[in-house]
């Protein structure tokens, strides 16, 4: 009984250091000019997004054209604005991000920026991206932190003795938990491509680097040693680069590594995927793995040596985190990084099936190539072939490729029409057949006698009316 006593108190003992210290590391006060940095660049990047979604339509090609929208689980009841006020949306976000740079009504423009861009992409899966989706995480942190700490107005401001204005430091949770998601967001994404098809099949790159020689005229792009880098390449940097930023000794070697890889990823993908501004996201993010007084020193800001409030003055005794504080800021950390792998609790390939796949990191790991055909049958045994890419946009279409749960809204909007037509008891069947990661042939994903109008797709449960991956030589 004794022994046992003094084993509980040990481990006690042993939890609530690990915690205090813990605590105190989160804690810690240190300067703003890292953090703020990453709000301008943060700013500015999104800045940039918006000013694209404008210049090229995206709002009136993907949301206003389409005739069917594919909701997400949970917010069907999102809908479009009409013409004029998506047009305000998008400018709404422009003003937005254009103070999150300078810094001004911070958290009031990071919020709105929040709610509008993610509005906008949650009003249809047609244009799903993994880099939308970090962008409202990074969003939604930068509304909780002091992002605006330090930034542009700031390094001109005086106080009214013509004194140069103080720095108030911030706590070190603030920026650890920007660096933690972003860590993740790469250590997720390598996992994922820690499966046969990438490791000893080199796809999907062997087919996007096809694709690019096909555009750039480069035929060493189909070489079997260019598809071995790419693969190989992208896997040891999605595992490996995070780490060597958090490490100092190691952190110039992460930098010239990420900025070489962000900048090789933008020329790849710039004319043949959906990459977007993702790369310039990621070189954001860098300024994060700092010295939190690194920016001050290259502009060489007053704050960085003239502080009224620095860590070993701002308090008689070392912070901490509340309790309560960090129980929040782990179960955060630890959904993000558990999320991604729910696909493990449902049956087949993730990548096949689709459930699973998205805000999972699975950036780049899915190649499946398809030949599609609906048809509308009536009660006397007819068969008319529709061609839904009318009443798609290509994003819609191409996602339709990708994601089984794209089917059952179009059958059903196919039936709905067909009995505008006057056809009696219609069902929607479909001929679509999926060669899947360049390995297995072509085969069915639906059942041809299927009528796929009646079937339904869940957000918590397998989709049955998925028919399996048929496979001899990879397992899942």
């Amino acid at each position: 009984m004794g022994v046992s006593c003094k084993i509980h108190s040990l481990n006690t003992s042993n939890t609530s250091n690990l915690f205090h210290s813990l605590s105190t590391y989160l804690s810690r006060r240190v300067h703003p000019a890292s953090l703020g940095m990453f709000r301008i660049l943060f700013g500015l990047v999104m800045f940039m997004q918006t000013v694209w979604f404008i210049a090229t339509d995206f709002v009136q090609k993907n949301i206003s054209e389409p005739i069917i929208h594919f909701k997400y689980y949970y917010f069907q009841f999102l809908e479009p604005l009409s013409p004029l006020g998506m047009q305000i949306l998008m400018w709404m976000m422009l003003l937005a991000s254009a103070l999150i740079v300078i810094g001004i009504l911070y958290r009031a423009s990071v919020f709105v920026f929040l709610m509008s861009f993610t509005y906008l992409w949650l009003l249809d899966k047609g244009f799903f991206n993994n880099h939308y989706y970090l962008i409202t995480l990074l969003s939604l942190l930068l509304l909780f932190i002091k992002g605006d700490s330090w930034g542009v107005l700031k390094w001109k401001e005086r106080n009214k003795t013509n004194k140069k204005k103080s720095i108030y430091y911030i706590s070190q949770w603030q920026i650890f938990l920007l660096k933690a998601q972003i860590s993740i967001v790469f250590l997720v994404a390598g996992i994922n491509k820690l499966n046969p098809y990438w490791l000893s099949h080199f796809q999907p790159m062997d087919y996007i680097l096809d694709a690019k020689a096909d555009i750039s005229g480069l035929a060493f792009l189909r070489s079997t040693g260019m598809a071995i880098f790419f693969t190989y390449g992208g896997l040891i940097i999605d595992l490996v680069a995070v780490f060597l930023l958090w490490w100092k000794r190691t952190r110039v070697i992460g930098i010239i590594t990420l900025v070489g890889f962000n900048f090789l990823n933008f020329w790849l993908f710039w004319n043949i995927g959906e990459i977007g501004i993702f790369p310039f996201l990621l070189l954001a993010t860098i300024v994060l793995f700092l010295e939190p007084d690194t920016p001050a020193k290259w502009f060489k800001s007053h704050s960085s040596s003239t502080v009224h409030r620095s860590p070993s003055t701002a308090s008689t005794r070392p912070p901490t985190v509340h309790r309560l504080s960090f129980a929040v800021l782990a179960c955060y950390l630890v959904f993000q990084l558990l999320f991604p792998f729910r696909h493990l609790l449902y049956p087949g390939h993730v990548d096949w099936t689709g459930e699973g796949q998205r805000f999972a990191w699975r950036m780049k790991t899915m190649l499946k190539e398809a030949d599609i055909q609906f048809f509308i049958k009536d009660n006397d045994g007819g068969k008319y072939p529709v061609e839904v890419s009318k009443m798609l946009s290509p994003k819609q279409y191409n996602n339709l490729i990708y994601y089984p749960d794209f089917i059952p809204p179009i059958a059903r909007r196919l039936k709905e029409e067909a009995l505008k037509q006057g056809i009696p008891e219609p069902e929607v069947v479909a001929d679509f057949k999926v060669k899947f990661m360049g390995v297995h042939p072509s085969q069915p994903i639906v059942a041809p006698e299927t009528d796929l109008s009646r079937v339904r797709v869940s957000a918590i449960r397998h989709s049955d009316w998925i028919l399996p991956l048929k496979t001899k030589t990879i397992d899942k």
